[in-house]
């Protein structure tokens, strides 16, 4: 039978593309009518779909963890598991969407669906459910090895109750005390001012007594810094010194003025310029006074300023009768060929003819573009020795970064030195400081050697014999590196030769060698048994501090080290036993008035009348004199370990003969390699502020429903 021919069935006008029954249809998570309600959807409203394009597109699920933006933690300890997380978090986006989403206007529902269990669990539920429960919760940022603190004894220290009476003390000593305690007013490196400024001003105005000599301490040597603060103590200085409570003028000793800072640039559109001459016009008091600029910290860098030494200075102190007593010349105010004749010209003058202290900073010998001939090289240390002769009273003498210091200035400088300071001098070597020492040496009390490249320590064989007065010997030979091949080596070729005994003045008061280098065992041998060998005749010592490198096996540099090390230590550090750190200041009682306190106190007394008239028994006698007894052989016993022990210890050393007298003993022997600047372990600790100070170390809880931040 043929089929039927029917005509078409007329669609749906509602129905605008065919349903594949083969499909899966995708539901959204937001949705929840069922698959049969699509052929519905035109007869929802424009309202209805505007509500759904508005909520987020993005699937959701009610297993679905809300985003947390801080780290996974490696620890075990947590206590937080999967079974304890809610089923569903409602997010904030979704019920502020909801809350004010459009009225519907299609009231047809279906029956909700059950929700779909996930059979994948994501990334952070397999971390969780793999951690294990208990112990201590975790926070954000706890570091998982925690460093162990230092326990320290915190047991309150107990006083006397009784504070001495600090105002009664003279005035000299209350002005020693607040200069002690507040030096240095200034940081010249950072041009900063210390707290100990504010400190001396808190001082004065804490009673009558203390105002005069904390005003002197603040006053002695004033901090210029900042320029404001400047021109407010000239603007104090010119007033009439009669008008005001406390002379200012004359309190002034010292100036320590930065030219970079205060007097080649303008402090200000309303206070200009500032004016050193009509500073020192209104101080005649002072007896110091220092140019510096901020670069000479920095070695090498001999950059010319564009301050320049003005007349006006010079007339001013002049006119002011100021006598100086400290002074420095510096080449990087006025370039060395005019400096020198304008040196010999000042000291002629009574401002400087009294000049104790001077320190002369990057005079050169010759300069780099000159062509002078070489027989007119010692020009300039002529010139510069005839203007040290014109000082008298010079005794201290210091030279930094000046290769105008050879052989010839040597033996023309003033023979009534008592202090010589040698920083970054190229020309200097051990023959011609020896010969110096040799000529001029008997007075010198201080020798400071440092960063001198070209110096060795041969000069020290007649140390002894050349500087009978010496007492205080400092040498450090590390080298400053400003050039771009890093060279820190000194430039010679032993420091000590092995035949060269090293001796030492019986004055000396302090010993400190740095970067002891370029020997071997056998030179540091001799070295050290030098200083084992002379202890006996060094009883004023009582500083040895000595920082040596050897660059041998570090077996045999261990055995060194444990060798001459202890020598030295058992030598000359002091034995003397320390306080007792149990022992407390007896507090004062105060006196009570109580007549039964009055009598239990007299119950002693009683006791000790009964005793001295007979009435004790025999029993306490006997108690008595045992309890004596056993404390004096206590006593007995601890001598003669403490003999003992110092015996064995003077048997250790081979000359036998043990100073004893130092209070600070510090002797390092490594291979390290010499750099400008040494870091140790503090240097290199994780006690630097995080930036996260603000935060307290919790955490709010990721199952709350809100956000990181």
């Amino acid at each position: 039978m043929a089929p039927s021919l029917r005509p078409p069935r007329p669609r749906s006008s509602k129905l605008s593309r065919p349903v594949r029954s083969s499909r899966t249809q995708v539901q959204s998570y937001h949705e929840n009518s069922s698959s049969e309600d699509r052929l519905d959807e035109d007869t929802e409203s424009d309202q209805e779909r505007s509500r759904r394009l508005s909520l987020s597109l993005r699937p959701r699920t009610t297993g679905r963890m809300p985003p947390s933006y801080r780290e996974e933690s490696t620890d075990d300890d947590l206590e937080v598991t999967l079974n304890d997380e809610p089923d569903a978090v409602a997010p904030s986006e979704a019920s502020s969407h909801l809350a004010h989403s459009l009225p519907e206007t299609n009231t047809r529902t279906a029956p909700p669906r059950a929700p779909r269990n996930r059979t994948v669990k994501t990334r952070s539920q397999t971390k969780k459910s793999e951690r294990r429960t208990g112990g201590r919760r975790i926070e954000l940022g706890r570091p998982l090895n925690k460093r162990r603190k230092i326990e320290e004894d915190n047991t309150p220290f107990v006083g006397s109750g009784v504070i001495p009476p600090w105002q009664t003390l003279p005035y000299h000593i209350l002005f020693d005390i607040f200069v002690r305690a507040s030096s240095p007013l200034v940081d010249e490196q950072t041009g900063a001012r210390h707290s100990s400024v504010q400190w001396l001003v808190n001082v004065a105005l804490l009673c009558r007594a203390f105002h005069e000599p904390a005003l002197a301490a603040l006053y002695r040597c004033p901090p210029l810094i900042p320029s404001a603060k400047t021109h407010g103590l000239l603007h104090l200085l010119a007033k009439p010194q009669e008008s005001l409570s406390t002379g200012y003028m004359n309190k002034i000793k010292e100036l320590n003025v930065d030219v970079e800072h205060l007097l080649l640039y303008k402090s200000g559109p309303t206070l200009g310029y500032f004016e050193l001459p009509r500073l020192l016009e209104r101080t005649p008091q002072v007896k110091a006074l220092r140019l510096y600029h901020k670069d000479d910290y920095v070695v090498g860098r001999r950059l010319r300023s564009k301050f320049i030494y003005p007349d006006l200075i010079f007339s001013s102190m002049a006119s002011s009768s100021i006598r100086l007593c400290c002074w420095e010349w510096n080449s990087r105010f006025m370039e060395t060929k005019k400096l020198l004749p304008l040196m010999l010209e000042k000291h002629l003058q009574p401002a400087f003819h009294g000049l104790r202290e001077l320190r002369l900073l990057h005079i050169t010998s010759e300069d780099a573009d000159d062509d002078y001939l070489a027989e007119a090289s010692d020009e300039r240390e002529v010139v510069l020795a005839t203007a040290l002769r014109e000082l008298p009273d010079l005794c201290c003498l210091e030279f930094v970064e000046c290769s105008i210091v050879n052989e010839y200035l040597f033996s023309n400088l003033p023979l009534t030195l008592t202090s010589l300071t040698l920083k970054d001098c190229d020309e200097v070597t051990a023959v011609n400081l020896g010969s110096f020492l040799s000529s001029h040496g008997q007075n010198l009390r201080r020798l400071d050697l440092s960063h001198n490249r070209h110096l060795s320590l041969s000069f020290i064989v007649n140390l002894a014999q050349s500087c009978k007065n010496l007492e205080i010997f400092k040498m450090d030979i590390s080298m400053h590196d400003w050039t771009s091949y890093h060279d820190v080596e000194p430039h010679f070729q032993e420091l000590l030769d092995p035949l060269e005994i090293p001796t030492w003045p019986s004055t000396l008061q302090e010993i400190e060698l740095i970067q002891l280098r370029k020997w071997d065992d056998t030179t540091a041998e001799v070295f050290f048994r030098s200083l084992i060998d002379a202890a006996p005749e060094l009883q004023s010592l009582r500083r040895l501090v000595i920082s040596a490198i050897l660059k041998i096996g570090w077996r045999d540099r261990a055995t060194f080290r444990e060798k001459w090390i202890g020598k030295l230590e058992n030598t000359f550090l002091r034995r003397s036993a320390p306080p007792d750190p149990k022992l407390r200041s007896i507090p004062r009682t105060p006196q009570q008035k109580d007549p039964s306190h009055s009598i239990q106190s007299a119950l002693p007394d009683e006791s000790l009348t009964h005793s001295d008239t007979g009435f004790s028994t025999p029993s306490k006698r006997k108690s008595v004199r045992i309890a004596q007894r056993k404390f004096s052989e206590a006593d007995e016993d601890e001598a003669a370990h403490v003999l003992a022990r110092r015996l064995n210890e003077g048997s250790d050393s081979s000359s036998g003969a043990i100073q004893g007298m130092c209070d600070v003993v510090m002797v390092r022997i490594d291979n390290q390699r010499p750099t400008e600047n040494q870091f140790n372990e503090e240097d290199f600790l994780d006690d630097e502020l995080s930036g996260d100070e603000d935060w307290n170390g919790n955490d709010p809880d990721v199952n709350d429903g809100s956000h990181a931040w």
